[in-house]
């Protein structure tokens, strides 16, 4: 008896030792690496940045993770209807992905779950990007996430039409123009062309994403460039902000703009302008000069819609209140930060936090900045500049006008996180659903003006203009 138990105690070390040796064979790679079932999975969300960025992104990948075997980068691309949506959704169930391509704002702050990168990205790899581009990555002071690319936000018009109008869009370019000289010369394009269709002196969408651009693009126009000022002052009391919003109901009243603009999507708004029924549109972004450029080609090709046209295209300055200072709508676009309330991870949640901000870094800087090359927009890092700054290709006068765009771009103002959270609550449920009926005609400028300060005092009381 003592002889088979000691055969069978034999037998059982032999196994267990056997077992050990075959999970070390597993654990660890002949070079060191960890096995993929150990790997830190870094989940990134992102959007058709750019005509090639699936492809640009795939790379950055590969070279990120040939150089970081223990981390893995998962990616989906979101559509730009529903992204934000489902981000939205993600967030509020405590469940982010690490990286969204999304500027950081403060409703996300107040989550608990946006991260401040300084904790994990140290100074001497922060010090390669820009400190302007910076800027709009903060919320309250704290950086959130990373710059991708500078961006403005402008209007572009339609060479033939404009110069068959009589306006002379180079002397628009280098001195802007005042709301009241933008009416004069619109309406010269307002008509009915040569094939009876209706063609409009301006476009801007009202539906679909960002409804309220014309509404924030024409408010900075107009002495207003900020909801809430530094101070933390609610601006858009000011009688300039009923101002702006008769300016812009104008604009529908005198034919410039459709009746049914606040119908009108991005994707109808450039149908009207392939087809010459509209001699500016907004918004238009530098970009632009590429998306059209293609669709010339298909023009050229007969891939296109039989009533679509070859469209010279020209950047114009956005028009501004006589007496106000013209600013360019600009910013950044880019990626910020996030934790799970619930982490399980393979590693730490600091040491994959730590992981995150190292792929962060990656998918902003150097390589990555071929994205700002593509979109013709500038370059936010040091590192992308010496790779791509003699690689861009424009028109000369559209190159020309970027340059004296971007020099009217203002900084962000930093605002403590809950003040920003008010002035949001405020704008989504008033501005932003009484901007349609605006536009429809539904109410009026100053019914829209009173209940906006109505609003605004029963958040800010006293704190407003």
């Amino acid at each position: 008896m003592k002889a088979k138990k000691l055969i069978s105690i034999l037998l059982t070390i032999i196994f267990i030792t056997s077992m050990l040796s075959g999970c070390s064979k597993t654990t660890n790679q002949p070079n060191g690496e960890a096995s993929s079932a150990k790997k830190d999975i870094v989940k990134v969300w992102t959007f058709p940045v750019e005509k090639d960025y699936e492809q640009n992104f795939a790379k950055i990948k590969e070279d990120f993770e040939s150089k970081n075997p223990n981390i893995e980068i998962q990616v989906e691309v979101l559509s730009w209807a529903e992204g934000v949506k489902k981000f939205d959704t993600a967030i509020n169930a405590g469940d982010p992905p690490d990286l969204m391509f999304i500027v950081p704002s403060a409703k996300y702050v107040q989550t608990g779950l946006a991260v401040p990168i300084e904790d994990y990205i140290d100074k001497e790899t922060l010090s390669d990007y820009y400190p302007v581009a910076l800027e709009y990555m903060k919320v309250g002071g704290k950086l959130y996430g990373l710059p991708l690319y500078m961006k403005i936000h402008t209007i572009a018009g339609n060479k033939k039409l404009m110069e068959d109008a009589g306006i002379d869009w180079k002397k628009i370019q280098e001195n802007g123009w005042t709301w009241d000289e933008f009416k004069e010369l619109t309406k010269k394009g307002t008509k009915i062309n040569a094939e009876g269709k209706q063609q409009y002196g301006f476009v801007f969408h009202g539906a679909g994403v960002d409804i309220t651009e014309l509404l924030n693009h024409m408010l900075m126009n107009n002495g207003l460039p900020y909801m809430v000022d530094e101070k933390g002052k609610f601006t858009y009391t000011d009688p300039k902000f009923l101002e702006t919003l008769k300016f812009i109901r104008s604009l529908i009243d005198e034919g410039i703009m459709p009746k049914e603009s606040n119908q009108i999507t991005p994707q109808k708004r450039m149908e009207l302008f392939y087809t010459e029924q509209a001699m500016i549109i907004g918004k238009a972004m530098p970009y632009y000069e590429v998306v059209i450029g293609d669709n010339n080609k298909k023009v050229q090709e007969k891939t296109a819609p039989p009533d679509q046209k070859v469209v010279d295209f020209v950047l114009l300055p956005e028009p501004h209140a006589a007496g106000q200072k013209a600013i360019t709508p600009g910013g950044v676009d880019g990626y910020s930060m996030f934790k799970q309330k619930n982490y399980n991870g393979p590693v730490s949640q600091e040491e994959h936090l730590r992981n995150v901000g190292k792929v962060l870094v990656a998918l902003t800087s150097g390589y990555a900045g071929i994205s700002a090359k593509i979109l013709l927009l500038p370059q936010v890092t040091k590192s992308g500049d010496q790779m791509w700054k003699d690689k861009y290709t424009m028109k000369p006068e559209n190159k020309e006008e970027v340059d004296r765009l971007f020099k009217n771009v203002l900084p962000p103002v930093q605002l403590d996180p809950a003040i920003s959270q008010k002035a949001q609550k405020l704008y989504d449920e008033i501005i932003k659903a009484e901007y349609p009926a605006l536009l429809g005609g539904d109410i009026t400028p100053e019914k829209m003006y009173e209940d906006v300060k109505k609003a605004a005092r029963e958040i800010f009381g006293d704190n407003i203009y």
